[in-house]
């Protein structure tokens, strides 16, 4: 009995740690994202079209070379040890902040968001550390609660280096930001512990082999489309949502405030959805949650572009975030039950690779979509995208994937 306790509050204790680390880890990479084209400023970028430009390039760099460089993380990770390499990518992680605020032109800023972006293989790493000291019946709720801390950093991120930038100057923000990853450092360094016994040499595969076994698996193939997408759906619509809510409005002057909340509604419930995945997993399977969420995406994106009054547009957003909220960490937990425990970080950096190019794609494609074809286009391509989805995941995908299994 006493063991088992032990054990209990080790696991639980390591959980608690690894969602702070992902939540400051998270916040730190958008903490920027409020004031990033005002610190451009400081650094001689004046013209306005050169502005927006630069700071298209700075946010889409990291995100671009952070898909690239995941896998190798991740099976590193496998590797050496998931412990060493959340360490050192939380001390490089928060040196390259610190040095972002010393930066004197946007040439040196960029080389340092290209770096930041190379060594971003800590949602991957931390995941696997995350889980591989759980219990099997709870991985479901890790995966869900991480997806939330990801979500939730992400969401307080922009609004904490806001206030910070309004209150101490552009710098300060990069300063603080780097000081906490670093702070997270010594946590995990003393606080954690990790029973990381390596592969023989003999049995040792190489990175290249561990990524090639990894993606001959079809179901797996289904769940790098399905976090692909959601990713790509939410950073596709959130930009042109104020212009489309522009046409709905009114009273111009509440423009901002209106568009903030609701884009916030969809991670809201997003969060939320991801948060209960370890309640909503013990009723139905993850394919049935998988299934049921796509064909609700489906809907909810022409229901966005048919709402005639804001509340409408709010209601279809809120469910939207519950259906995408619900598919990711469900696709995360369907990984982890078809990868061995011995390669799931490469799992784990190929699933993070594949949404942080949702990421980068999806604002691209959404400009695209509305320069030739309207802003309607975007709702439609995105819809019919989540019904290719709900057809794929119920014709290929054969097994439940329920909580019990290994």
């Amino acid at each position: 009995m006493s063991i088992n306790n032990t054990n209990q509050s080790q696991w639980k204790r390591s959980f608690y740690i690894m969602w702070a680390a992902q939540f400051i880890g998270m916040s730190a990479i958008t903490g920027v994202v409020a004031f990033l084209p005002l610190y451009i400023t400081q650094l001689g970028v004046t013209n306005t079209s050169s502005l927006g430009l630069w700071a298209g390039i700075l946010m889409g760099a990291t995100s671009f070379f952070a898909a690239l460089s995941n896998p190798y993380w991740g099976a590193m990770a496998d590797r050496k040890g998931r412990k060493p390499m959340v360490e050192k990518v939380l001390l490089i992680f928060g040196l390259i902040m610190i040095v972002m605020a010393f930066v004197t032109n946007v040439y040196q800023l960029l080389a340092l968001r290209i770096f930041q972006g190379l060594c971003g293989g800590f949602v991957a790493a931390a995941t696997a550390l995350g889980i591989s000291m759980a219990p099997k019946e709870k991985i479901p709720f890790i995966v869900g609660m991480f997806q939330t801390a990801l979500i939730v950093g992400g969401a307080v991120g922009p609004m904490i280096g806001g206030i910070i930038a309004d209150l101490f100057g552009y710098r300060v923000p990069f300063v603080i930001f780097g000081c906490l990853c670093l702070l997270t450092l010594v946590i995990v360094r003393f606080a954690i512990s990790e029973a990381f016994t390596p592969a023989p040499k003999n049995e040792q595969t190489s990175i290249k082999e561990t990524l090639h076994y990894i993606c001959s698996l079809g179901d797996l193939k289904v769940m790098l489309m399905v976090l692909f997408l959601a990713q790509f759906a939410m950073q596709s619509i959130g930009p042109i949502l104020p212009i489309y809510i522009q046409g709905m409005v009114s009273n111009t002057g509440s423009l901002a405030s209106i568009s903030g909340t609701i884009i916030a509604i969809g991670g809201v419930t997003s969060a939320l959805a991801s948060a209960s995945m370890g309640f909503i997993s013990k009723h139905y399977s993850h394919r049935r949650i998988l299934t049921i969420a796509s064909i609700l995406c489906a809907i909810t994106f022409i229901g966005q572009l048919a709402a005639n009054s804001i509340f409408t547009l709010g209601i279809m957003r809120a469910v939207n975030g519950l259906c995408i909220g619900a598919m990711i960490p469900s696709a995360n937990t369907i990984v982890t039950y078809l990868i061995p425990e011995a390669k799931r970080g490469a799992a784990y950096g190929i699933t993070g690779g594949a949404a942080l190019m949702g990421n980068v794609l999806g604002p691209l494609c959404a400009g695209l979509f509305s320069i030739f074809f309207g802003i309607s286009s975007i709702f439609w391509v995105t819809s019919l995208l989540f019904l290719f989805v709900f057809v794929v995941l119920f014709v290929q995908i054969k097994a439940d994937y329920h909580p019990q299994m290994s």
